[in-house]
């Protein structure tokens, strides 16, 4: 993705890419010390944008093994298997969370990634839907403003590709 800017992730070396809204490594020595040294979170996605599912898959199985109730382990496993191929599944399991945490601060990460779901599955009107909740909540709790632009860089991606755009 060398000159796109894409759509900042909070993780060194990773970006989304603005038009797949799939995570990508911008800078590979940045990268390669978050793999070393970063949390369990970031060198999942780090291992996605490298498109190593099945490490990434280890990965969150490991963590998870040691802390079932981590929240963003359970979200990054909906993208881990979205990324090996079962986007319904991967919604399945957000929909599963978004029960459990709706109402919570959470509901903004969990509407955002249904929303990088559907936009996967290329149903840009639901994708459409979950970005615009995940903003308003965003804004709504005055989130970092790299999560807010993230959900309006998404929300735009998904406009961009819903009929008569």
């Amino acid at each position: 993705m060398s000159g796109v800017r894409g759509i900042d992730t909070g993780i060194p070396g990773v970006r989304i890419d603005g038009r797949s809204l799939l995570p990508v490594i911008v800078d590979e020595q940045l990268a390669a010390r978050t793999l070393a040294t970063g949390s369990a979170g970031d060198r999942t996605v780090v291992l996605l944008a490298r498109g190593d599912v099945l490490a990434a898959s280890e990965l969150v199985a490991e963590t998870r093994l040691h802390e079932p109730r981590n929240f963003r382990m359970r979200v990054l496993d909906a993208d881990v298997t979205r990324a090996a191929g079962d986007p319904q599944r991967a919604i399945n399991r957000l929909r599963t969370l978004l029960t459990e945490y709706a109402g919570t601060p959470e509901e903004a990460v969990l509407q955002h990634h249904l929303g990088l779901a559907y936009f996967g599955t290329g149903d840009f009107h639901a994708a459409h839907t979950r970005f615009t909740l995940a903003l308003e909540l965003r804004e709504a709790a005055g989130a970092p403003e790299f999560l807010i632009a993230s959900s309006r860089s998404s929300l735009a991606a998904a406009d961009a590709r819903l009929p008569g755009a």
